[in-house]
């Protein structure tokens, strides 16, 4: 479980900053200024483990609630 959380936040970084080269470098070869397409996308490379994380969250208290029960 350690080395989970300790690879996590890398992996997230690695894959959200290879995300966000990609945004950068295709506005950058289209001449493109930042359009609201594009601050999206910079916006979702950076917020799409948060869904991940609250997916997993409510999975722990939804099985945490049910076995109470």
């Amino acid at each position: 479980m350690d080395v989970f959380i300790g690879v996590l936040p890398w992996a997230y970084g690695l894959v959200a900053a290879l995300f966000m080269t990609m945004t950068l470098l295709e506005g950058w070869a289209n001449h493109d200024g930042w359009t609201l397409a594009r601050l999206a996308g910079a916006g979702a490379c950076i917020l799409w483990p948060l869904t991940v994380v609250f997916l997993l969250l409510h999975m722990l208290a939804s099985a945490a609630t049910s076995s109470r029960a």
